[in-house]
């Protein structure tokens, strides 16, 4: 009785690459972290605190049923509102007037344009 052994078939090639893939997954997967305890004590906002009071001054961020049906539509002439322009600084201002123009030196021609133009548009170098 003669047993063969193929190692390149493509039940061995599945197996192979399932196995490579669980290897990775191992080698990649993050480890398991532990809770950090903490040092600090724990806080608590007190009556009267400033923290207090910016918690009850927040908006909830629902609304009943009936706050949505009684709620009027925004007029849209208020909430656009005007863009204020932005007043320039006297240190600003002085740069501004001051600058002089420049300009940049132009950079330097692809070395290989002339042999795209002719490949891309072959039409127009005839």
């Amino acid at each position: 009785m003669s047993l063969k052994l193929n190692l390149f078939g493509p039940g061995t090639a599945f197996v192979m690459i399932a196995a490579g893939v669980i290897a990775a997954a191992a080698i990649v997967s993050p480890k398991p972290a532990f809770a950090q305890s903490s040092t600090a004590g724990t806080r608590s906002i007190e009556a009267g605190s400033d923290a207090e009071k910016k918690a009850k001054l927040k908006e909830p961020s629902y609304m009943t049923r009936e706050e949505r049906l009684n709620a009027k539509p925004l007029d849209p002439k208020v909430t656009s509102g005007k863009p204020k322009p932005r007043r320039m600084t006297a240190a600003e201002r002085k740069a501004l007037q001051d600058a002089k123009p420049e300009e940049s030196a132009g950079g330097a021609p692809a070395p290989n344009a002339e042999e795209e133009a002719r490949k891309q548009h072959p039409n127009d170098w005839k």
